[in-house]
């Protein structure tokens, strides 16, 4: 018995991945037999999975604290022999730009899809131009977010060569600033193609929509992107480097369209009866919160900018 606490009390990466594929397991087979058009069964047996689940993923969060310092460490020696892994480990701006290729690739990708359904509808004599009209919105959206990424990495490709080959640091950090502030006046086109897609929502009702299932994985994805850049907004105005805290302002603001992208979607997916009238007053106050934010955000960055510069100016004139 003490052989078995000790391992349950200290276990190994191994075991704690099998107990992470149970709470999986039983957290998904609990909820789909829980869900509307889910698996048809015994509704008790889906609440005893959930409470499997559960037990199970609290104890893989335990296990976690537990070793969660010793395989950092081997992490960061392993680390300390390749250059990259070593440097995105240690390099929080490093780290930070890194990212964005990824978000830069799933921004492109969302693009497409939805400018292609916009084209698609727009040729299509069988479909309401309102529709058309919703997806070009998004596709206007994510076009705007991939010229805000894509010019960070663009821009981060140029000065890592201009510092390479002798560029001074007060030139560096100025076009650091006028790029940061080029980003907030960028971010601020997201609210208007934005409030063509709530006003869909709102007139049309028009909205994001994840059926079944799906729902409470967007609900965790909505929720877990707004924690998370919320934090490394934080973070990132902790730091002197201008571009990353472009990016991460950039991508709280995204984090904002996926808290009304979640709203509207369980208002489509749960909405009963003759509450349609409420649902469109909550997406239109919501909807004007998210681009008021978003505003206040690429204004504070053109504050921000401008104030930078004529600190830096004075500083080079003194």
């Amino acid at each position: 018995m003490k052989k078995l606490l000790d391992f349950l009390k200290n276990p190994p990466v191994a075991f704690l991945i099998f107990i992470a594929v149970i709470a999986l397991a039983a957290i998904v087979t609990g909820t789909l037999f829980l869900v509307p058009g889910g698996i048809t069964g015994n509704v008790y047996l889906g609440f005893a999975l959930l409470g499997i689940g559960g037990v199970a993923a609290a104890y893989f969060i335990y296990g976690v604290f537990r070793i969660k310092n010793e395989v950092k460490a081997k992490i960061l020696k392993w680390a300390e022999n390749h250059k990259f892994w070593n440097k995105l480990f240690h390099s929080y701006g490093f780290r930070t730009i890194t990212f964005s290729i990824g978000s830069f690739a799933i921004t492109t990708a969302f693009a497409v899809y939805n400018g292609a359904i916009a084209l698609g509808m727009v040729f299509s004599p069988n479909v309401a131009s309102t529709t058309a009209i919703w997806f070009g919105a998004l596709a206007a959206y994510y076009l705007v977010l991939i010229i805000l990424r894509g010019s960070i990495l663009l821009y981060h490709t140029k000065r890592r060569k201009a510092v390479q080959s002798g560029q001074p640091e007060t030139q560096t950090n100025m076009r650091d600033i006028k790029v940061y502030g080029k980003c907030g006046i960028l971010l601020l086109l997201l609210p208007i193609c934005l409030s063509f897609a709530v006003l869909q929502m709102v007139s049309e009702d028009v909205a994001f929509e994840h059926s079944g299932i799906m729902i409470y994985v967007y609900a965790i994805y909505a929720f877990y992107k707004i924690i998370t850049s919320s934090i490394n907004f934080i973070k990132a105005h902790k730091t002197d480097e201008m571009t990353v805290r472009a990016s991460r302002n950039i991508n709280l603001a995204d984090a904002l369209v996926s808290i009304l992208a979640l709203q509207t979607a369980m208002f489509r997916e749960f909405n009963y009866g003759d509450t349609s009238l409420n649902s469109a007053l909550m997406n239109a106050v919501t909807g004007a919160v998210v681009c008021a934010l978003t505003v206040a955000i690429g204004i504070f960055m053109i504050v921000m900018a401008n104030v930078k510069i004529k600190k830096l100016k004075n500083e080079l004139n003194d």
